[in-house]
């Protein structure tokens, strides 16, 4: 029997399999179809020839939702909210959330509801949630009749406090939902039920907006599963770091932004456990973009306040830094003539220039080409070959767009300058994660994987003093194999207000057992038996007066005021540098993360590796020249299925693994641990050796 993780990237399409029967996995890569991801999700089935009938579970990671936002590509969406609230959306925090401040030429993005599509009710809920003036059907009902003459597509109720008190903005939802069958209508404390009229208008009207897109693909995936006998629980990544099934994806939409990375940060996670590593940091470059995550005492960083592109979005994500830097990212000049890198890419058609798809542009990946990084004598994914004069060709077109003065006239040194611009613009993510949230990244391990990250990791690594580096087994496949790593989870939350004491650690304890309680509901909805069931509460808490927050950790049923206010000012001097231990401290929402255990593959990869390892791809301990930036140097280019547990690789070296190969620059030695996972070391410049690895 079979497990399934799919990712779903800009450029490739990667799947992952697990044979119950063999103890093995099966990987694979396949192009993407943008606007019709669940083609190469078939395409990748298909593959690997997997038999439906034999299929257990198929988890996956998808970017349908963020593709149509910034695309924007959703639905005709229509607002209804409370009297002199219609343009909540415009006026926001007056406050720009893209542009910069001295930007003469500023133009504010448009708001996803214009102001035509906005509808108010004179309906009233105080800030305490006590019904001031009760919602009318008849004018509900007029609402809808309008809204039907608009051709809208999908509805957004947000209606004045009712995260405090919801019944008024359920009343609405239900009268539209009837009025307007078959048209999505969601209520935002569906959604999030917390304060910030802004914020909370604004993810319900995303979510909103992007239902029918999501709704379309979701079916027509399952059509395309079922036609090859596919009759099995299908299950969604969500940006919370849980998964989550097709039906509750259908309605919450904006729970599935940055699905595919996180899936990379799950495994990663479940890694460090058998590894013993509790803090790293993710470095993820695929074909299109490099996403990076930090995971410190082996727990990721959530946030609830959070933005894709100009809209604020309120739902709990893995904390996820996203830069358009990936291995197909244009090489190009600005406008005075330097040198750039993204954040357009070449995705899979036409691709770089080395893919000898018709791309004429140099990407990253054409520019590894040139420096020897990637192998041109073997296919690097199913049967895709890397042409170099190609690549050449793209550097040498772009000469001319570049200022005369100080242009190299080797396109090996324009490539390699190309990648130097690149590998600062990641370095700069990571500081992004690490630096900017007050950690040290020099503290931390690196774990790339993607199918560019092993190729520029060491150098990130470099620039930002960090000594070590842990490749996953198939690096290329492990966002992937994410997907099948998450259990599933749903967030809940309820606003409260007050200081830390006695009575307010009685009374949240009752807000924590009724959010469990729903959280049960909604496990046991998933099939999920009480006893692979599991919660953790954390609380919103700040000083009194602060305007931000910060997330603490709380144990319900141990945790007494005094070991709460602790724990909140030890975490505030970790986080700022200071605390105040005299002034009060507040609660502002209560949070209760309900989870259950998902049937998971066992992160054993001897058998995978082993199997390869008898299929000879002749280039077991060949080498080639490679320039690492300064010099070109002879390079091993090691097999990695063939490298046995304990075996030592000194850098300069080249490792290829299935869908990704690493770039070990000298000065780095690697291990091979147990797991087959690369321990990689910064050790200096090494002495000359000729042993080999095994």
């Amino acid at each position: 029997m079979v497990l399934i993780g799919v990712d779903v990237g800009g450029t490739f399409t990667d799947i992952v399999c697990f044979d119950r029967r063999t103890s093995r996995y099966r990987v694979d890569k396949v192009p993407s179809y943008p606007g019709e991801q669940w083609r190469g999700i078939v395409a990748a089935l298909d593959s690997l020839g997997v038999a439906g009938g034999d299929v257990q579970r198929v988890a996956h990671g998808t970017t349908i939702a963020t593709n149509a936002l910034l695309e924007l590509k959703g639905a005709r969406t229509a607002l209804v909210t409370t009297k002199g609230f219609r343009d909540v959306l415009e006026v926001g925090r007056t406050r720009r959330l893209l542009g910069g401040l001295f930007d003469m030429f500023f133009k504010r993005t448009p708001p996803l509801v214009p102001r035509d599509r906005r509808f108010e009710l004179a309906e009233r809920m105080t800030a305490q949630g006590v019904v001031l003036r009760p919602v009318e059907e008849s004018a509900v009902l007029d609402v809808a009749e309008q809204i039907r003459r608009l051709d809208v597509q999908a509805v957004a109720v947000c209606l004045v406090n009712a995260h405090r008190n919801p019944s008024q903005e359920a009343t609405v939802r239900d009268i539209l939902a009837r009025a307007l069958a078959g048209m999505p209508v969601v209520a935002s404390t569906e959604i999030v039920r917390e304060r910030g009229e802004y914020e909370r208008t604004s993810t319900c009207v995303l979510n909103a907006y992007l239902m029918p897109t999501m709704q379309r693909y979701l079916g027509a995936l399952k059509d395309a599963l079922r036609e090859r006998h596919v009759h099995v629980p299908l299950g969604i990544m969500g940006s919370n770091g849980g998964t989550m099934s097709f039906e509750q994806a259908s309605r919450y939409v904006v729970g599935t932004f940055l699905s595919g990375p996180v899936g990379g940060t799950i495994a990663a996670m479940a890694l460090g456990r058998k590894l013993g590593v509790a803090d790293f940091i993710t470095f993820d470059m695929g074909g299109t973009s490099t996403d990076v995550a930090l995971v410190h005492g082996g727990q990721p960083r959530l946030s609830y306040d959070n933005q894709v592109y100009a809209y604020p979005l309120r739902v709990p994500q893995v904390d996820i830094h996203t830069i358009g830097a990936g291995g197909g990212s244009i090489v190009h000049a600005r406008a005075d003539r330097t040198m750039d890198v993204g954040p357009e890419s070449a995705a899979a058609f036409p691709g770089p220039a080395c893919y000898g798809r018709g791309g004429t542009r140099p990407t990253i990946s054409d520019a590894n080409v040139l420096l020897g990084r990637l192998p041109t004598e073997h296919a690097i994914a199913s049967d895709l070959r890397l042409d170099a004069g190609a690549a050449r060709a793209a550097f040498d077109g772009l000469r001319p767009q570049l200022a005369p003065d100080g242009v190299p006239a080797d396109p090996v040194t324009l490539a390699a300058a190309a990648i130097d611009l690149a590998v600062s613009k990641m370095a700069a993510a990571v500081r992004e994660i690490s630096v900017h949230r007050g950690f040290d990244p020099r503290e931390f391990a690196l774990v790339p994987y993607g199918g560019a990250g092993p190729l520029h990791a060491f150098l990130v690594a470099m620039e930002l003093g960090m000594r070590r580096v842990i490749v996953p087994p198939f690096p290329g496949h492990i966002s992937a194999l994410g997907q099948m790593c998450a259990d599933f989870r749903r967030d809940f939350s309820a606003p409260w207000s007050g200081t830390v004491g006695v009575d307010a650690i009685v009374a949240m304890r009752q807000v924590a057992e009724g959010l469990a309680e729903r959280g049960h509901a909604y496990l046991a909805d998933e099939g999920i038996a009480p006893a692979d069931r599991a919660h953790s509460c954390t609380l919103d808490m700040r000083y009194a007066g602060q305007s931000f927050t910060l997330a603490i950790p709380w144990v319900a049923h141990l945790d007494d005021a005094d070991a709460l206010a602790q724990r909140f000012h030890a975490r505030h001097r970790e986080t700022f540098g200071y605390a105040s231990e005299s002034s009060a401290v507040e609660v502002t929402v209560v949070r209760v993360a309900a989870s259950g255990d998902a049937d998971k593959p066992p992160l054993d990869f001897d058998e995978t590796y082993s199997h390869l390892a008898q299929k000879p791809t002749g280039q077991r301990f060949a080498s080639r020249q490679v320039f690492d930036g300064r010099q070109w140097r002879e390079s091993r280019v090691i097999d990695r299925a063939s490298c046995g547990t304990g075996d030592v690789i000194a850098g300069p070296a080249m490792i290829e693994d299935f869908g990704a190969t690493s770039f070990l620059p000298a000065g780095w030695q690697a291990v091979v641990h147990e797991s087959k996972a690369l321990l990689c070391e910064w050790r200096g410049e090494p002495t000359t050796s000729t042993k080999d690895p095994t």
